[in-house]
């Protein structure tokens, strides 16, 4: 569910589902663009976290094969055109294997995986 704010539209945490998928976080880590590491690592460590092995067994498909990585660190973490670092605004989604991986501009990195329904 979304909500408009003065800046435009405010999305909930919640990952995109539809009436029939429900999905619990199970990992994440934090980017900081201006720290030592690439988001590209980050993510990898994310899901490594997420399905309980090391970073370096997150191998099949590759990261690049599923999504540019390269293409989202530009769109919000990238220089302006006054070379100053930008804040973009947004949430990026994406499918990993079974995970769904949500990248947002606050440089949280959530991965979920697909859940049973809660019985009521």
């Amino acid at each position: 569910m979304s909500e408009k704010t003065n800046g435009g539209i405010k999305s909930d945490d919640n990952p995109t589902s539809s009436a029939d998928k429900h999905w619990s976080q199970v990992g994440q880590r934090h980017y900081e663009p201006d720290g030592r590491g690439e988001l590209t690592t980050v993510i990898v460590y994310a899901i490594a976290e997420a399905e309980g092995v090391s970073p370096s067994e997150v191998k099949s498909p590759p990261l690049y094969e599923t999504v540019d990585v390269p293409a989202i660190e530009d769109a919000f973490f990238g220089p302006n055109v006054s070379e100053k670092s930008r804040q973009g605004v947004g949430t990026v989604e994406f499918q990993y294997t079974d995970y769904l991986v949500k990248v947002k501009n606050d440089g949280w990195i959530k991965v979920y995986e697909l859940s049973e329904p809660e019985q009521v």
